[in-house]
């Protein structure tokens, strides 16, 4: 201001003392301007009153009288000086309001810079700098283009030919940043005109979206993501508006048949028409109440079929309660409902298979715990279904003599556990029952160990078996006497030996008694004799009795060549009736064999009669029947009885032991039956094991050891 007030009394003492005339206007006018640059307001009106006044001043002291040119003079100065003055404080306003626009620009956190037609930088505000990187004084003056590297949607002359066309232009653009990274914006331009209307800038207001276009990437991924979800589920997906109209279906409805355009549209009937009305109903109480539901439906398929759904939605409500949508899917569980019929189906089979069978099934765990039970089982021990078996009640149920067992198996149950027993039962009634039990240990799906099985109760089979075994013994004696009967000649021949020398010796001891001096050594000789003829007789009869006897099978460890000896002894006069001979090959030192002597008896006696019947059928002149005893590799001790006649038809090695089949003409074809039941019975064999145009090979074998359950 000092500078100002100096600078006015300089041109004061200039006007006042010098003739430059009006010059001195124009220098009073550059004094106010240039107070309008460095001043405030006020200043510069205090100025300009002060070039007035001395002005006025410098008039009146050269010129005491107000005429002429002074006087114009004067008045020009003052005129220019308030010119200047209303420009100067113009120009201040104009100043101020861009400082003011400049300040709001600057605070604005948008890049705002201002460049010309040619793209050259006239106006960078702090947000440009804050965004880019670069200071005002450093991007001014630059092409903002090349400063930035701005890459464009479109070709850069099309996007400033519809600026210039249309005022403005708003877009996307990607820019460098002065680190080098790159920058999303969204970018507005807005055509600046000069006061004749002529383009003269363009101002460009960037703001920073790479966070937004990172998120919106981010969530497009995220919907793709979720949609390939959706869409890769095995279900059917839906969602629909409250009036019921779809708004979204998932890929899923393709493989239905149906398009999105169809579903959209609503002309797609996809519920089965029996299920429609209860679908309704749920949808719109879902609706009005807000709750979720499920229910299963059929729903249609393009090509018309019908398959079932479980069909679950809830719904989506705002913070008043309002229902705004509804979300649903269907899950194919069609195949489900077959496997659980076909499972039931399953399941009521093997029930009635069950029940038909009496076998029931049972699991349980290696360690203890619960013990599952089918109903057949709870028929079996007779316990109330629903009632919880347990160990204690099941050893109760166990007959007393057979506690011990089941109890010691059941604590010994592992995971390589196996049973195969047969035990019996006594009900509360005093009834006994007979089962069977079969079990082993498996893994369940999740890898644990279970000890599952199956109880047959075979207490009809048992008193069958009994009644069956009575019943063959019957036979058996049956046959064994019927054979015999067949040999009632050869036997009476037997015994009649021994007693026509009884006889005789009896006649000779009586005439050496009648003597006038008995001869007591030839009386004691007779006697002896008779007493030995006896003893013959005596075996021959005991043998016949045993094999006559009606009685259960006794089991016994045996000596097979001992039983083979006592047969011979029985059958030798047999065979010497019937001009045979017998040759013998037996092993020694044959271990023991568990069986009842008289029916092994009775198979070994049949065996040779067949081979005596096959010999005199054949009329060879190779008579003989040769027995042999053997123990094979098998542990069994093998017997064998060949005979020399024609054999046996080929294919009938097997048919010889059915009932009733005979190749004699007056057989009952049960003998061989018989004996291969006997043999059975006894855990052995027997089998045409050689046959042909010279004879027959029989063999049977036993095994070695004490009885079963020894």
């Amino acid at each position: 201001m000092s500078v100002a007030l100096a600078l006015t009394i300089a041109i004061f003492a200039v006007d006042t003392f010098t003739g430059l005339g009006i010059a001195v206007a124009v220098f009073y006018a550059l004094v106010v301007m240039i107070a309008g640059r460095i001043m405030v307001r006020r200043q510069v009106i205090f100025v300009a009153a002060t070039c007035v006044s001395l002005t006025i001043f410098s008039f009146l002291v050269q010129h005491g009288d107000v005429v002429g040119q002074p006087l114009f003079r004067a008045f020009a100065s003052i005129s220019a000086i308030a010119v200047a003055t209303v420009l100067a404080l113009e120009n201040q306003s104009s100043e101020l309001e861009l400082r003011k626009r400049a300040e709001l620009l600057d605070v604005s956190h948008d890049a705002i810079f201002t460049r010309d037609l040619e793209g050259t930088i006239t106006y960078w505000n702090e947000g440009a700098a804050g965004l880019y990187g670069w200071a005002s004084d450093e991007a001014v003056g630059q092409s903002s283009h090349r400063l930035l590297r701005t890459a464009f949607p479109l070709p850069r002359e099309e996007i400033t030919g519809l600026v210039l066309a249309t005022g403005r232009w708003e877009g996307e653009l990607v820019q460098t940043k002065r680190d080098g990274s790159r920058v999303h914006v969204a970018s507005r331009w807005s055509l600046q005109r000069d006061e004749r209307g002529a383009p003269a800038a363009i101002l460009e207001t960037n703001n920073d979206v790479t966070e937004r276009r990172a998120a919106e990437e981010r969530l497009l991924r995220a919907e793709n993501e979720l949609r390939t979800t959706i869409d890769t589920i095995p279900a059917l997906v839906v969602s629909s508006w409250p009036d019921g109209k779809v708004d979204f279906v998932n890929g899923r409805w393709a493989e239905q048949g149906f398009s999105e355009e169809h579903l959209f549209g609503g002309s797609a009937e996809v519920v089965h028409p029996d299920d429609l009305r209860g679908i309704l109903d749920l949808q719109r109480a879902s609706f009005a109440t807000g709750d979720p539901y499920e229910a299963e439906v059929r729903l249609r398929k393009a090509d018309g079929t019908f398959r079932w759904h479980l069909v679950r939605a809830v719904t989506f409500r705002d913070e008043t309660g309002k229902v705004l949508k509804r979300y649903a899917t269907a899950t194919d569980i069609e195949d489900r409902l077959r496997a659980e019929a076909a499972l039931r189906q399953s399941e009521a089979y093997l029930a009635e298979a069950q029940r038909l069978s009496r076998t029931g099934s049972f699991g349980l765990k290696p360690g203890g715990g619960h013990i599952r039970w089918s109903d057949e089982m709870y028929r079996i021990f007779e316990l109330e279904p629903g009632v919880e078996p347990t160990r204690d009640w099941i050893v109760s149920r166990t007959h007393p003599d057979d506690r011990a067992l089941v109890t010691r198996l059941i604590e010994e149950i592992s995971d390589d556990t196996n049973w195969d027993i047969e035990h019996r039962l006594a009900m509360p009634d005093g009834t006994v029952k007979y089962v069977k039990v079969v079990a082993h240990a498996v893994e369940d799906e999740r890898g644990d160990k279970e000890f599952v099985g199956a109880v047959m109760d075979v207490t009809s089979t048992r008193h069958a078996e009994e009644r069956l075994q009575r019943l063959q013994a019957e036979l058996a004696h049956v046959t064994r006497v019927s054979t015999l009967g067949e040999l009632t000649a050869s036997i009476a021949h037997e015994v009649n030996q021994p007693l026509a020398a009884i006889l005789t010796n009896g006649q000779v001891g009586l005439r050496w008694l009648d003597r006038e001096e008995p001869d007591l050594d030839e009386v004691r000789a007779a006697v002896g004799d008779i007493v030995n003829g006896a003893r013959r007789a005596s075996d021959v009869i005991q043998r016949l009795r045993m094999l006559y006897r009606k009685s259960d099978p006794q089991m016994r460890p045996l000596d097979v060549n001992g039983v083979l000896d006592d047969t011979l002894a029985l059958m030798r006069p047999i065979l010497r009736s019937h001009d045979l001979s017998v040759r013998e090959d037996l092993a020694s030192s044959l271990p023991e064999v568990s069986g009842d002597p008289i029916q092994l008896q009775q198979v070994i006696v049949n065996l040779i009669v067949n081979g005596m019947d096959a010999i005199d059928g054949a009329g060879g002149s190779r008579r003989e029947v040769v027995l042999r005893s053997r123990l094979d590799g098998a542990g069994e001790v093998v017997v064998e009885v060949e005979d020399s006649g024609s054999g046996i038809a080929p294919g009938e090695e097997e048919r010889i032991f059915e009932a009733f089949f005979t190749t004699k003409p007056a057989g009952m074809g049960m003998g061989l039956s018989i004996c291969r039941s006997i043999m059975e019975h006894h855990g052995g064999r027997l089998w045409v094991s050689g046959s042909g145009p010279d004879g027959t090979t029989m063999s049977i074998a036993l095994p070695v050891g004490p009885p079963a359950g020894d």
